[in-house]
């Protein structure tokens, strides 16, 4: 980050940052593999006031090394795990007491029990609130209960600190309640009112190819192929995919909506698709870019 133009150091591949791994003294994009050499002076600016910040395992740990320096810490990431048996191995270690601290990402909140745990920490745990995405206050409210519920799993009572900047949210606050009821009453009604599962059907056209254009060109001929039956469907423009390049790949979706009180089997919906497909294998220059769809998506990014 670039104190004096705001420029993020970003993958050349893919539209998002790049992670700096500080033990390693590199940079590496977690999406495509991309790694870079950590720059001496900003890219964009020529600046020399280059500031790191964030929060990842690493940095955890090197905290934790500073205020525990007799303590056995562990890390668990992709970079530590990468090898055959490797989480296995670690995790064995640390429940036979040979390790005394484990950092970790979203790994090792699931399905993990150690009777020997009394104390989970969970670091920005409002980072999982900000995705674009309808799902995200119910995933996080899964994410820090399941990681909560590995302290205190014997006879041993536990605790569960949480950080966040921002605690008076609806969403952290029923966590710290325990609040499943209040949770579901919050996320239906919202769902309902803005038209998400599970009241309607949701459909995700993505258009990609190595070419801008070319992928921009084909999710627009979709979605005009689409536009007679907007009187049934709630189909959106097309757009950039959340992240617009991956893997060199350029990225533009269409999210379709089906009511289910209006179309209660989906055959509107499935005859949509189907004709819209027909139409731009027909008519559409740009014919041999790959549309793919995702048929209640887990995730619209």
């Amino acid at each position: 980050y670039c104190e004096d133009c705001s420029e993020i150091e970003t993958c050349e591949n893919c539209s998002v940052p790049m992670v700096f791994h500080i033990n390693k003294n590199m940079l590496m994009c977690h999406y495509c593999g991309l790694i870079k050499k950590v720059p001496n002076a900003c890219t964009h600016c020529g600046s020399l006031s280059i500031k790191y910040f964030g929060t990842g395992t690493e940095r955890v740990e090197d905290e934790l090394e500073f205020y525990f320096p007799d303590a056995r810490i562990r890390r668990v990431d992709s970079d530590t795990v990468s090898r055959k048996n490797s989480l296995s191995k670690i995790l064995y270690a640390f429940g036979n007491g040979q390790i005394d601290i484990l950092v970790g990402t979203q790994m090792v909140s699931k399905g993990l029990d150690f009777s020997r745990v009394t104390l989970v920490g969970v670091v920005a745990a409002e980072t999982s609130l900000w995705l674009p995405d309808f799902r995200a206050d119910e995933r996080t409210f899964q994410l820090l209960t399941q990681v909560s519920g590995r302290s205190g799993r014997s006879d041993k009572k536990g605790e569960v600190l949480i950080q966040t900047q921002n605690d008076s949210n609806p969403t952290l606050q029923k966590v710290l309640r325990n609040d499943y009821e209040g949770l579901y009453k919050n996320e239906i009604y919202h769902r309902e009112k803005l038209k998400y599962p599970p009241f309607v059907r949701l459909v995700l056209i993505e258009a990609k190819d190595l070419n801008e254009k070319r992928a921009k060109g084909a999710i627009n001929d979709f979605y005009n192929a689409l536009i007679p039956y907007k009187k049934w469907l709630k189909i959106s423009k097309p757009t950039y995919a959340i992240i617009a390049r991956l893997k060199g790949f350029y990225r533009f979706q269409i999210l379709i909506k089906s009511d289910r009180t209006v179309d209660p089997g989906g055959a509107i919906l499935r005859k949509a698709i189907l004709d819209s497909m027909s139409n731009y294998k027909r008519k559409s220059i740009f014919k041999d870019v790959k549309l793919f769809y995702d048929v209640d998506p887990q995730s619209i990014m």
